[in-house]
C-alpha cells in the first residue's frame, strides 16, 4: 500500500477515511488539509538550479576573465560572439554590470592560458579575474577625464565669448565687426584643433566601441554616439571650410566629456557594487601546477586527474580542495570561513580551494573527485548578479532592441525636418538630439547594477544569494514554513537517557555508526562493541542494520508503525515527555528507547515573533514532538518525511507566497517546492542546491537581512524601470519635435543615467541586524 498522502510505501497500521498512511505525521497533515499529492500526470518538484544562464548544459571546463572596455549591455553580446569564434569554446556568457564572462570551453581542444589573448583581439582586454589589472589601466581614464573636462570647457567659453550671444539675440552680428578676424578665422580654427583633440583621444573608446559593433553586425550605444559625434563633428568642419558660423564644434565636445564623466564614474558605482564578488573571483585561480613527465606544468583546474597532486608556494591561491601529503604551511582562511587568522596545516589536513598559502610550501592530493569550494561559490554569485529573468531579463532585451530602432527613429526624424523645409542645420540638429537623448544605458546597467548592490550587499551579512531570481521570486511573503531542528535548536544532540537493557545502547550505536543525522552522530558515542552492516536507512524516520546476527531498528514511531512492529504502551508514556525518542528494536520487537536532547538556538523566539508580522507561521519536522517550540507557531506538524513537508508547502502555496526555512537533506524537497527556499546554518549541499538563499551561521537575525534586501532591490528595480520608461517618454517626443538642444540631451541623458546609477548604488540602510535605521523590517 502507498501513502495517501506523500506515495511512500504505508503499512496497515495508520489509516484514516479508508486511507493508509505511512506515518503520524503524513496522517496530521491530511487531517489538516485534506489529500494534497500532485495530480496524476505531473511531474514531481525538483530541485531549484542555483540560476539558468546561456552556458547550461554545456559540457566542458569553466573560466571566468574580467573584461575591461564593456561600455554598455550590448557589449555582452559582442563578447559572447567573438568568444563562441574561438575554437574549443562551447558556451560564452558575459555580464556588464560585473564586467565578467564565463567562458566554458573544451579542455582538449583550448589551453585556458591562452583564453585572455584570444579574446583581447575583439579590442577588448580580457584577463583572468586572479590577475592585477594592467597600470594604466587606472591611469588612463583619470588622463581623458581631465582632458575632456578642460578642453570642453575652453570650448565652451569660447562659445560664451562670441557665438551664444548673437544666437541668443543679446549681441548683433555687427556689432563683433571690429574682432572679425576673431570670430570668423582664429576662433573657429581654435574650436577644430580643441575637439579634434576630443575626437581623436578622448572619444576613441567610444569610437573603438562603435566599430567592433558594426564588425560583428551588433549596433550598441557606442554607435548612437559616434554618429551624433561625427554628424556635429563633420557639418561643422564643413561650416568652417565655407566660411559660415553655423558651428557644431560644442555639441560634439559636450557629447564626449558629458559622456566621459559619466563612464568614469559608472566604472567606480561598478567596483564598489561588485566589490565582494570581486574579491571571490579574484581569489579563483583556474591554474594549477602539477609535476607530468619530470616536468611543472600549469593546467586548468578541469584537466587535473583524480589523485593528482598539486604544488603550492607562499602567496599562491590553493586551486583546489584537497589533503596535504607533504610540506607544511599557515593558510588564510578568512575568505571562506571568515576566520581572521592564518590557520597552521601540516599533513593528513584538508584544506579548501580558494584559501591562500601564506607561509610555507605544500603538495596536495586532490583525491578521486576534483572540486573547489570557492569554484562553487563563484559559480553561485556570478550566475546569481547575471540572470536574465524577470526585471533585469527585461532591462537587458529593452536595451538590445532600442539601438537599431533609435537610429532608424532618428534618421527618418532628420530626413523629415529636412523634407518640411527646415535648414540642413535644423535637422541635423533635431536628428542628432534624438540619437543622444534616447539612452538604453538606464535599462542596460542601472537594473543589473541594482541586483549586483543587492547580491554584494548580501554577500558583505553573510548571506549568498544562490538565485538571480530571488528578487522577484517572492514579492511579498504571506506564510512562513520553518525546519526545527537545525534552524530553531542547534542540532547538537546528546543522549539524556537509555531505557532498557543493556543491548539497546549497544545496537542502537553500532547501526547508527553507518548514519548521518545528527541524532545518529550522538547514539553512536554510546558504545563501539558491534558492528554493524546490511544498512537501510529510511529519511526522517530512522535506520536499520544486522549487528550481531539481529536485524536492528532505531527510529521513531513512524518507522516502526510503518515496519508493523508494536511499541510497548510503557515505553510510548516514558518517551511523550521528551523531545526526541528514538526506539530501538530487534527480532520484530521494539525492546527500549534513547532519549536526545538539542539546545535551543539562542534568539529564536524573537525570530519567530519577527517572522509572525509577515504571515503565519507553519513548523514543520521529523521529530515525532515540537520539544516545547509549538506554542510558538500558527500551526505545528510533528514526524512528517520529506515528501510530507513539500506536500504541505504546496498546500500553504494555495494561499498565497510562502517562504520554506530549512538546513538538512530532508529538507531539500520543501525548499525546493517553497516560493522561496532559505538554506540556513550548516546546509547540507542538497539544501543549498534547492535553496534561493543561503544563510550560513548561527545568527537568526540575518533572515531578517534577507527579507529586507530582497525587499529594497525590488523596490528599488522599480524605481528604476519606472523612471527609465517615463524619461524615454518625455525626452524622445520632445527630441523629435525638434525642440532639444544636443547639448542639453547629452547632459539629460548623461543625468538620467547617472540618477539611476546612485538609485542602485546608494546604501541599503541596514545595520547589520536585520533592521533598516533601527526599525523593524
Amino acid at each position: 500500500m502507498e501513502c495517501a498522502l506523500c506515495g511512500l510505501p504505508a503499512g496497515s497500521g495508520l489509516q484514516h477515511d479508508g486511507l493508509a498512511f505511512c506515518c503520524t505525521g503524513c496522517l496530521e497533515v491530511y487531517r489538516h488539509f485534506g489529500q494534497l499529492r500532485c495530480p496524476d500526470g505531473d511531474a514531481p518538484p525538483t530541485l531549484n538550479a542555483p540560476a539558468a544562464d546561456a552556458a547550461a548544459g554545456c559540457d566542458g571546463a569553466e573560466a571566468y576573465l574580467r573584461v575591461d572596455g564593456m561600455h554598455c549591455a550590448s557589449c555582452e553580446i559582442l563578447i559572447e560572439r567573438l568568444a563562441l569564434q574561438i575554437d574549443g569554446v562551447l558556451a560564452a556568457t558575459t555580464n556588464y554590470a560585473t564586467a565578467t564572462a564565463r567562458i566554458v570551453y573544451d579542455p582538449d581542444r583550448l589551453d585556458p592560458v591562452n583564453l585572455p589573448r584570444l579574446l583581447s583581439r575583439s579590442g577588448y582586454r580580457a584577463r583572468f579575474s586572479g590577475e592585477a589589472a594592467p597600470e594604466h589601466d587606472n591611469r588612463m581614464p583619470v588622463l581623458r577625464l581631465v582632458t575632456a573636462e578642460s578642453v570642453a570647457a575652453t570650448v565652451m567659453m569660447l562659445y560664451l565669448a562670441f557665438y551664444y550671444p548673437v544666437h541668443l539675440g543679446v549681441v548683433d552680428i555687427a556689432e563683433l565687426e571690429p574682432v572679425r578676424w576673431l570670430v570668423y578665422r582664429a576662433v573657429p580654427f581654435a574650436l577644430f584643433a580643441l575637439t579634434t583633440v576630443l575626437v581623436v583621444y578622448v572619444a576613441s573608446p567610444i569610437f573603438r566601441g562603435a566599430w567592433i559593433g558594426l564588425r560583428t553586425g551588433v549596433l550598441n550605444m557606442d554607435d548612437l554616439l559616434a554618429l551624433a559625434i561625427l554628424a556635429a563633428y563633420g557639418f561643422s568642419i564643413g561650416e568652417l571650410l565655407a566660411g559660415g558660423l553655423e558651428l557644431y564644434f560644442d555639441v560634439a565636445a559636450t557629447i564626449i566629456a558629458v559622456v566621459t564623466i559619466g563612464r568614469y564614474l559608472e566604472r567606480d558605482a561598478k567596483a564598489n557594487a561588485t566589490e565582494a564578488l570581486a574579491r571571490i573571483m579574484d581569489s579563483w585561480v583556474p591554474l594549477a601546477r602539477v609535476r607530468r613527465g619530470g616536468e611543472m606544468q600549469r593546467i586548468g583546474i578541469g584537466q587535473l586527474q583524480p589523485a593528482e597532486h598539486v604544488y603550492v608556494e607562499p602567496g599562491e591561491v590553493i586551486p583546489a580542495d584537497g589533503v596535504i601529503v607533504d610540506g607544511r604551511c599557515a593558510i588564510d582562511e578568512s575568505l571562506m570561513t571568515g576566520e581572521p587568522f592564518p590557520i597552521s596545516r601540516g599533513i593528513g589536513d584538508r584544506v579548501l580551494g580558494g584559501t591562500r598559502n601564506v607561509e610555507g610550501s605544500i603538495v596536495i592530493d586532490v583525491g578521486n573527485v576534483v572540486s573547489s569550494q570557492l569554484e562553487n561559490l563563484a559559480r553561485v554569485l556570478w550566475s546569481a548578479q547575471s540572470a536574465s529573468d524577470g526585471a533585469v531579463g527585461m532591462g537587458d532585451r529593452v536595451a538590445r532592441f532600442f539601438v537599431p530602432t533609435v537610429t532608424i527613429l532618428a534618421l527618418l526624424v532628420g530626413i523629415g525636418f529636412y523634407a518640411t523645409g527646415s535648414s540642413t542645420g535644423s535637422a541635423l540638429l533635431a536628428a542628432m538630439a534624438t540619437l543622444i537623448v534616447s539612452c538604453p544605458c538606464t535599462f542596460g546597467l542601472a537594473i543589473p547594477l541594482t541586483t549586483a548592490v543587492g547580491v554584494n550587499n548580501a554577500l558583505r551579512n553573510g548571506i549568498i544569494m544562490a538565485s538571480g531570481d530571488a528578487f522577484e521570486k517572492a514579492s511579498q511573503v504571506d506564510t512562513v514554513a520553518i525546519d526545527k531542528t537545525g534552524i530553531l535548536s542547534t542540532g547538537q544532540m546528546r543522549v539524556v537517557d537509555v531505557i532498557g537493557p543493556p543491548e539497546v545502547a549497544e545496537y542502537a550505536a553500532a547501526v547508527e555508526r553507518l548514519s548521518s543525522h545528527p541524532i545518529a552522530e550522538a547514539i553512536a558515542c554510546l558504545d563501539t562493541r558491534y558492528a554493524a552492516r546490511d544498512f537501510e536507512n529510511h529519511p526522517g524516520k530512522g535506520a536499520l542494520a544486522e549487528v550481531a546476527k539481529r536485524r536492528v531498528a532505531v527510529g521513531s514511531r513512524s518507522l516502526f508503525g510503518s515496519l508493523g512492529w508494536e511499541i510497548p504502551r510503557e515505553l510510548v508514556a516514558r518517551g511523550a515527555a521528551h523531545t526526541v525518542v528514538s526506539y530501538v528494536g530487534w527480532d520484530g520487537m521494539v525492546h527500549g528507547a534513547i532519549i536526545t536532547r538539542d539546545q535551543p538556538r539562542r534568539g529564536w523566539e524573537q525570530a519567530i515573533a519577527e517572522l509572525r508580522q509577515l504571515g503565519p507561521v507553519t513548523l514543520l519536522t521529523g521529530a515525532e514532538s515540537a520539544g516545547g517550540f509549538g506554542e510558538r507557531f500558527d500551526m505545528v506538524f510533528c514526524g512528517i518525511p520529506p515528501e510530507g513537508k513539500a506536500s504541505v508547502i504546496r498546500r500553504l502555496k494555495a494561499d498565497g507566497v510562502v517562504a520554506m526555512i530549512g538546513d538538512g537533506s530532508n529538507d531539500a524537497p520543501s525548499l525546493a517546492e517553497a516560493d522561496l527556499g532559505i538554506a540556513f546554518g550548516a546546509p547540507t549541499a542538497l539544501a543549498a542546491d534547492a535553496a534561493d538563499l543561503i544563510i550560513p551561521g548561527d545568527g537568526l537575525d540575518r533572515i531578517f537581512v534577507a527579507f529586507e534586501i530582497l525587499r529594497v532591490v525590488r523596490r528599488r528595480i522599480r524605481q528604476n524601470l519606472v523612471w527609465a520608461l517615463l524619461y524615454n517618454a518625455i525626452a524622445i517626443p520632445v527630441a523629435i519635435s525638434g525642440h532639444l538642444n544636443p547639448l542639453f540631451a547629452a547632459l539629460a541623458m548623461s543625468a538620467s543615467s547617472l540618477l539611476v546609477i546612485w538609485n542602485s548604488s546608494r546604501s541599503h540602510g541596514l545595520d547589520g541586524s536585520g533592521y533598516e535605521h533601527g526599525k523593524p523590517p
